[in-house]
């Protein structure tokens, strides 16, 4: 049983960094746990990338994409751990990609305040 649910645990988080990789471009997310791909793209070909508001702005369009990547939150703890997982991972390697120094301090201003709201 552990076996499984470990291997369930990695298809999903294979699952959830592969739909990453979507949030910003051209990757298909692998289908997992008869859920179907999801494919989402972000433009901020609109936005202003050296201003803060620029990058707040990109900032709140990945927060959303990873809501919808990652799904329902579900009811039981171990999917809203999971989703959790997955929302994190998500944004990081989203802000990741974009390789803007800007973005990053944003998403660590909003990852410490996080923080601090949660102890």
């Amino acid at each position: 049983m552990k076996t499984r649910n470990s291997t369930h645990r990695s298809a999903r988080r294979a699952a959830a960094l592969a739909s990453l990789a979507c949030l910003l471009g051209s990757a298909a997310a692998l289908a997992a746990d008869g859920y179907a791909p999801r494919h989402l793209q972000i433009n901020y070909t609109d936005l202003n990338m050296s201003s803060v508001a620029g990058a707040t702005t990109l900032y709140n369009r990945i927060r959303g994409a990873a809501r919808f990547v990652c799904g329902e939150k579900g009811r039981r703890w171990e999917e809203q751990r999971y989703w959790n997982e997955c929302y994190r991972e998500a944004i990081a390697d989203a802000v990741a990609t974009v390789n803007s120094p800007l973005l990053t301090s944003v998403h660590n201003g909003a990852t410490n305040v996080s923080a601090v709201a949660a102890r």
